[in-house]
């Protein structure tokens, strides 16, 4: 054991003493353990139950810290805490422990740490516990102790989405509420019914109800009566990703009941290109890979063992499209639809939206009259989608210049805030305290969100 004037001053910097407040520090090492023994100097604190000033020094009681901060292995600080006994009161007391909270026995740098480490998503109590060479329960009580988010106020433009993060007895989907322009989340519920929604919204100030003025969504429908109810200023909106995606189930629907009907012909061509190149139906003629446009009539063309011949996706699309009239009808709807939003405005979103409804409804395809009774019942919700709430700027990819586009709303930002959630619920092979995993996904997602250093309060 030998005296160590560099951890001395180490840890006088971490902890912020003064050089005088640290009488003599030892260092040693105890199965591969590092152990500092540390002796604070004598400042005779007053009592804290009389104030006298001159109490006696009873006893000297050894504190085992678990602190990490020092080195990658293990570290333990055994502090000689002085226990002293006022002479004129009786009553017995520690000296000031500068180096954990009250009745705890984790460093206060280890504490900041962990809950550092902890704001990064794909880190677990586990991988951070086993960093600072502490207990995961110790992780987990260390962050609830710490860390409680309050929910966000209502902004002007609000989003609303669902993913399945946390199954509970009430509800097996998560509702998530984000800020459109801060892309923060303003809250995350454990419920997304319509009686726990309402009353949730509820309990908010009206006045802070009367600032959202654009809510978006799915289309689920509990969002939009939930909406109508609680936002007396507010404009609904229909997402155009979830929009689409109903066509493509629609339009699969069709695909496979087509298939269907070679099902005892599986070495047909027909088989062969509906089951393996089906996806080609749901891309559209701009998309792109790394070789250039999909379908490009000039793209190199590939040995296709099948039919023995070279092919490239311009090819493969136009045979299988030529397999049935229903199919080349709901891809034509589909073009439709992406011209629909393409070229529309809040001005002329109306006319071309019935002009679409007519089109799916003159197909006399069940699919897509199915389709066309979902575009009238989210009518309105389409049309103010068109609205636009600001500008934004963006490269163009093929020339580098900044321009300036209109911007839509859109649940584009919750989509991807939902896949951090079941990242975080993934990483952890899921939570089963509701209170730690809301708060986790707050502090995750939200940059401004911190923690409390002092343990609070329960």
């Amino acid at each position: 054991m030998i005296e160590n004037d560099a951890f001395k001053l180490l840890l006088i910097n971490l902890f912020h003493l003064n050089p005088d407040d640290i009488a003599n520090i030892f260092c040693t090492t105890f199965n591969k353990m590092m152990v500092l023994i540390v002796t604070l100097a004598d400042k005779h604190q007053a009592c804290p139950y009389c104030g006298f000033t001159a109490p006696k020094i009873k006893e000297y009681v050894t504190k085992e810290i678990t602190h990490s901060a020092l080195t990658t292995q293990k570290c333990i600080i055994k502090y000689r805490a002085r226990r002293y006994k006022c002479p004129c009161c009786g009553k017995t007391y520690y000296e000031f422990n500068p180096f954990v909270f009250k009745s705890q026995k984790i460093s206060i740098l280890t504490v900041h740490n962990i809950l550092k480490d902890l704001k990064d998503f794909n880190e677990t109590f586990t991988s951070v516990a086993r960093r600072y060479h502490v207990s995961p329960t110790s992780v987990s009580t260390i962050f609830d102790n710490h860390v409680d988010i309050a929910r966000n106020k209502l902004p002007e433009i609000i989003n609303f989405d669902e993913v399945y993060a946390f199954k509970s007895e009430k509800s097996k989907y998560v509702c998530v509420l984000l800020d459109f322009k801060k892309q923060i989340p303003v809250d995350v519920l454990p419920n997304r019914k319509k009686e726990y929604l309402l009353n949730y919204f509820q309990k908010i100030p009206l006045e802070e109800r009367k600032k959202v003025k654009y809510a978006c969504s799915d289309m689920y429908e509990v969002y939009r009566d939930v909406v109508h109810k609680v936002f007396p200023s507010c404009c609904m909106l229909l997402d155009y990703f979830h929009l689409s995606q109903d066509f493509h189930r629609k339009m699969n629907e069709v695909r496979i009941k087509v298939m269907k009907g070679y099902k005892d012909n599986k070495a047909s061509d027909e088989y062969y290109l509906l089951k393996k190149f089906n996806w080609l139906l749901f891309k559209n003629p701009e998309d792109e890979d790394k070789y250039g446009r999909l379908f490009d009539v000039e793209r190199e063309r590939k040995y296709n063992s099948h039919f023995k011949s070279y092919m490239n996706y311009y090819d493969l699309r136009k045979k299988l499209l030529e397999i049935n009239n229903d199919l080349t009808i709901c891809y034509s709807l589909k073009l439709e639809l992406v011209d629909f939003y393409s070229k529309s405005t809040i001005d002329n979103a109306q006319v071309n939206l019935e002009h679409l409804i007519r089109s799916c409804i003159d197909t006399n395809i069940e699919e897509m009259i199915a389709f066309s009774n979902n575009l009238i019942n989210w009518k309105q919700e389409i049309i103010n989608s068109f609205t636009i709430v600001g500008t934004e700027y963006k490269v163009e990819a093929d020339k580098g210049q900044v321009v300036v586009c209109n911007k839509k709303v859109n649940n584009a930002i919750i989509e991807n805030r939902n896949k951090i959630i079941k990242c975080i619920k993934n990483n952890a092979n899921g939570y089963t305290n509701w209170s730690r995993f809301r708060n986790r996904v707050m502090y995750v997602l939200d940059p401004s969100a911190t923690f409390s250093l002092e343990p609070r309060e329960k």
